[in-house]
């Protein structure tokens, strides 16, 4: 009997081949039908019966296989019953369009008054075969396959809302995974890997599902996201055919990465508040962005963002080729943002390459590298900057003098740097400066005081303590 069930999945499976055979010629017999309306090509009419002969044979033998592929399981049972009867209709329909494009005798029966239909009966197999192949590729694929890879304004126009993770009253009261981490696997992997759809045999629909792992074995190592194959999946670079989400579905945020990171580092908790964790300092303006369901920087949302020309294909491949991290901070959106993180020697020249990408970065991490204030004399002409790390380098107050065109500057880390008093006047000339971070800088009390009351809404961080390392700092993507 085991091998008897075997042998039903192997025919089972050779549904997902022939399935192509009826679709592709009943679709071209209706083309030829609508030609053949007009007089010259009527040539194309007597080929008809031969073609949807064709169709309906080849749509019976895929329903039949689809029925025993469905037999294996492991699909969404509502999802599944659309897809089975309606593959069953569009076979029925596809005979009686071959019944009523058949060559017959004028006399041949009350059935032959039907056929001035006959011609509508084809079309209404044409929205078949559409509709069932929809529900086919949702069952495949999972939820918004074909919807998803429809541009952000086309999709709005059909009425489907972008998704957006719930906004928390109090973060730190919140539950870590089931208010934190749950909405970010639910919006952004279920589709995939949920209750409806397993593939890879990983599903993320609840906690146990996720530590029973898939068919690549253990999905997380609570305690080392380094070492978790959920992570490594979500940092693989851009057009690698394991990163996930695929190519085609809706990117996961950097923030919501470094959540997911933060969780596992943590022993990936099940019933623990925020409020119970341990928060680096990297890690807390992304969870009080959850208040507000913004930017952690406190500005704009980044689906606000303008609609830009992509960046310089040349200039990301030479910065990729040096090791140099870059991710696109929103769906549909050309912004990026740059991390040397696994690029310590990164240097003057370095920055002047990164001056090629203009407009699009807002985001520029630099720490602990070689970059001093000469190169910023090329960072301060990236106009949208928002975000930028030169904590642990060489920078002084000189170079500050060279982002006073970064207007849109919202968080700059000056963390063990050169920068003095004189340089931390400057940074109250920057409008748009929200958080500065001085620890270990040559900057006295009287500097800090001085900027503190130039610009009364900006948060200053002068530590007096150490700040944690991130297990993701020290991470080779």
């Amino acid at each position: 009997m085991e091998s008897n069930g075997d042998f039903l999945l192997f025919l089972g499976r050779w549904h997902l081949v022939l399935v192509h055979f009826p679709i592709g010629m009943l679709v071209l017999a209706f083309l030829f039908a609508l030609l053949g309306r007009w007089k010259r090509y009527a040539v194309l009419n007597p080929v008809l019966p031969f073609m949807l002969l064709f169709g309906a044979t080849f749509a019976i033998i895929a329903s039949i296989a689809g029925y025993l592929l469905s037999l294996s399981g492991g699909y969404d049972s509502q999802t599944l019953s659309f897809h089975q009867w309606l593959g069953i209709s569009a076979a029925v329909v596809s005979v009686l369009c071959w019944a009523l494009y058949r060559e017959r005798p004028a006399t041949a029966g009350g059935f032959a008054k039907f056929r001035k239909y006959r011609f509508g009966v084809l079309s209404l197999l044409v929205v078949l075969l559409c509709i069932t192949g929809h529900f086919g590729g949702t069952l495949t694929h999972g939820k918004g396959f074909f919807l998803d890879a429809l541009p952000e304004r086309v999709r709005l126009f059909f009425g489907q809302q972008p998704e957006e993770l719930p906004v928390l009253a109090n973060v730190q009261e919140a539950m870590v995974y089931s208010d934190v981490i749950q909405p970010i696997f639910q919006q952004r992997c279920q589709s995939c890997h949920g209750p409806k759809k397993t593939e890879g045999d990983l599903a993320l629909h609840t906690l146990d599902m996720l530590m029973k792992g898939g068919e690549s074995g253990a999905a997380l190592t609570p305690g080392a996201a380094d070492q978790s194959e959920l992570y490594k999946r979500l940092v693989l670079p851009v057009g690698d055919e394991k990163r996930m989400p695929p190519k085609g579905r809706t990117p996961i945020s950097a923030d919501q990465i470094e959540l997911i990171a933060w969780w596992i580092d943590a022993g990936a908790p099940a019933d623990k508040k925020v409020s119970e964790l341990e928060q680096p300092e990297a890690i807390q303006p992304i969870l009080l962005a959850l208040e507000g369901g913004g930017d952690p920087s406190g500005g704009d949302p980044l689906d606000s963002l303008a609609d830009i020309p992509p960046p310089n294909t040349e200039t990301v491949e030479k910065l990729l080729a040096k090791g140099l991290k870059i991710i696109k901070l929103a769906e549909n959106k050309n912004q990026i943002s740059i991390s040397a993180i696994n690029y310590s020697a990164f240097n003057d020249a370095d920055a002047q390459l990164v001056a090629e990408l203009g407009e699009n970065v807002l985001q520029l991490k630099l720490g602990d590298t070689q970059i001093t204030d000469e190169g910023l004399q090329y960072i301060g002409k990236l106009t949208q900057l928002q975000q930028l790390h030169v904590e642990n380098t060489s920078v002084s107050s000189a170079g500050l003098q060279y982002l006073q065109s970064c207007d849109k500057l919202r968080y700059l880390n000056l963390v063990n740097t050169e920068v003095t008093d004189e340089g931390v006047a400057l940074l109250g000339k920057l409008p748009a400066l929200q958080d500065v971070y001085l620890y270990q800088a040559p900057v006295s009390a009287a500097g800090i005081a001085a900027l503190a009351r130039s610009n009364t809404e900006l948060n200053i961080d002068t530590g007096s303590y150490q700040l944690p390392a991130l297990p993701t700092d020290t991470m080779v993507y």
